[in-house]
């Protein structure tokens, strides 16, 4: 019969050797104090299209490098995009928000090649932008293929906003076009939010493109003219948003530079998020091609009407999501048109938009 100090000393040894790790089985390590946190996803939740939760004070939609395309991008594998698409989201999202207010910006290279087809197609998208209500739109250097005289002849009277912070007069940090724009919204709770627009474009010291009165545009460092327009559109807005048609690192480095930003919405290359990317308080997305994504920022204020935080998503416009009758039956003419049009014309525009995704460095690039 064991005795009670023999008893006693055997569950001692098995407490110590229940405490010891086994030999190559540690216990994991718990994660340091000051281990970065995990970047939000983007994606909607699973078998959604939209995402639910609290209304928002305001929501964004952003979409970039379009490139003249109505329809989806006509890929072999996930075919994705469309105006029609890009329409029913946003009626969705306002049917189940219907005291949010919605701003739609775009950061440019929104035209097709300058031919009499890819006209019409730029013509047509941006007329159903207008339809949408996009409130401002950086100019792109694809947007300026003919120059500065053909650009207003083709945007005149659309009444929405293009705007270019770094776009010059040649030889100056003069712009040839509207630096900025406010745009001002009635907010969730019957407020005013004045959202701040900045857009920019990458540095080109050799880009020349003809100007107004026989002048001729150039491009000025982004850093420079955002430095000079920054602090008064700050001052004027609750809400700050650059738009960029730069790589991804180039906008990396500006969020450090200018903290005071609130979102950098971008589309080079090709290149889109599938994370929420920061630099301090700066939130940076992209958008990818083509308009087969559309990504969404709901924005929620603190009391003093500044940014106290920002859910974002990245809808990726596949099959899964309807279509608007109403966008489709607008635009169907033009479509029909464009595919009885000559097929060397077709061609040669597929041909010409090649190199802005093929082409371009690993950094992004057009």
């Amino acid at each position: 019969m064991m005795s009670c100090r023999s008893r006693l000393g055997s569950m001692l040894l098995v407490g110590l050797a229940l405490a010891l790790p086994i030999a190559g089985h540690a216990a994991p390590a718990a994660p340091p104090a000051n281990a970065p946190a995990v970047p939000r996803t983007l994606d909607v939740p699973e078998g959604a299209l939209v995402a639910a939760g609290p209304a928002p004070d305001l929501d964004v939609l952003y979409t970039g490098d379009v490139i003249g395309y109505l329809e989806d991008c006509g890929c072999h594998m996930n075919p994705a995009g469309g105006l029609s698409r890009r329409a029913w989201l946003l009626n969705q999202l306002q049917t189940n928000y219907p005291a949010t207010p919605f701003v739609l910006f775009d950061s440019g290279n929104f035209s097709d090649n300058p031919t009499e087809m890819g006209d019409l197609r730029t013509a047509t998208l941006l007329q159903s932008m207008k339809r949408l209500g996009y409130s401002a739109i950086n100019i792109g250097e694809r947007d300026l293929t003919l120059g500065y005289d053909d650009f207003v002849k083709r945007t005149e009277g659309l009444g929405m906003n293009f705007i270019s912070t770094n776009i010059v007069k040649q030889g100056t940090k003069e712009p040839a076009f509207t630096p900025y724009t406010i745009v001002k919204v009635t907010g969730t709770h019957k407020k005013p939010v004045r959202v701040g627009v900045l857009g920019v474009d990458r540095f080109n010291p050799v880009w020349q493109k003809a100007g107004p009165n026989e002048t001729n545009l150039g491009l000025a460092a982004p850093a420079d003219m955002i430095a000079t327009y920054l602090p008064k559109v700050r001052a004027e807005a609750d809400v700050v948003v650059l738009l960029v048609s730069l790589s991804k690192e180039d906008a990396h480095e500006l969020a450090k530079r200018f903290p005071e930003l609130d979102l950098i919405l971008g589309s080079y290359g090709g290149v889109f998020n599938t994370v929420e990317e920061k630099e301090g308080p700066v939130r940076i997305y992209y958008t990818g091609n083509q308009g087969k994504r559309i990504g969404e920022s709901r924005v929620t204020l603190d009391a003093k009407g500044r940014v106290l935080d920002i859910t974002s998503y990245m809808h990726f416009l596949t099959v899964r999501y309807p279509t608007d009758k109403a966008m489709d039956d607008s635009i169907a003419d033009v479509i029909a048109k464009t595919k009885a049009s000559k097929p060397g014309e077709v061609k040669k525009t597929a041909a010409a938009q090649e190199p802005d995704v093929i082409a371009a460095p690993a950094a992004g690039g057009h």
